[in-house]
């Protein structure tokens, strides 16, 4: 089965003030790279194929993705972070309808490649189910999901995001512990940035 990460970059940092998107990481060590580029290389090791939604300063965050190979859609400038989850996964579905998606934040650098796997057997396993791990209790990235449920996750209506939407669909998603913290790690504020500097 073919897959497809979604990288979701579009958004302002309103909480960060910068644009986190273009942080280096790992921020300490040799050889830093761009947040964006971190958490684009951490699921593009198990996907075929990748689509960047990008929008606040796209030229800057494209850029910092350098020569890496993907399609880019555009998200909404302010609005809802749902709305850039939509615009992804409408282009994944259009560059293979018959594939399964990885939907990743673009603050979420870390998670491991024996938590990838994991989370694709399970996918394979589970015919028909979204994957999402969790870690201590807490829902995490990337979501695994396959086509059948992004068309779902296109036709929602509802209010209150992606979040709401496994809420009112609880059938429709697997959550499946996981031994790494990398898939809750996320960069939102600036301290949150200054802690893994120090």
């Amino acid at each position: 089965m073919k897959r497809i990460g979604v990288l979701l970059a579009a958004g302002q940092s309103k909480r960060m003030g910068r644009p986190k998107q273009l942080l280096p990481w790992p921020p300490k060590g040799e050889n830093p790279k761009p947040l964006v580029a971190a958490a684009f290389d951490a699921i593009a090791r198990v996907c075929d194929e990748m689509v960047v939604v990008v929008g606040h300063q796209a030229e800057d965050v494209v850029a910092a993705l350098g020569e890496r190979t993907f399609q880019r859609t555009a998200g909404d400038l302010g609005s809802e972070l749902f709305a850039s989850i939509r615009r992804g996964l409408l282009g994944a579905s259009q560059v293979d309808p018959t594939a399964d998606v990885l939907l990743q934040p673009a603050d979420h650098p870390q998670v491991r490649l024996d938590t990838l796997q994991t989370l694709l057997a399970r996918l394979a396993e589970n015919a028909g189910l979204a994957v999402m791990p969790t870690y201590r209790g807490k829902g995490g990235h990337p979501v695994c999901m396959p086509m059948s449920i992004v068309n779902e996750v296109l036709g929602y209506s509802g209010r209150g995001g992606l979040r709401q939407f496994w809420i009112d669909h609880p059938e429709l998603c697997v959550r499946l512990p996981v031994d790494d913290p990398g898939v809750v790690f996320d960069i939102d504020t600036q301290s949150d940035y200054d802690f893994c500097v120090q």
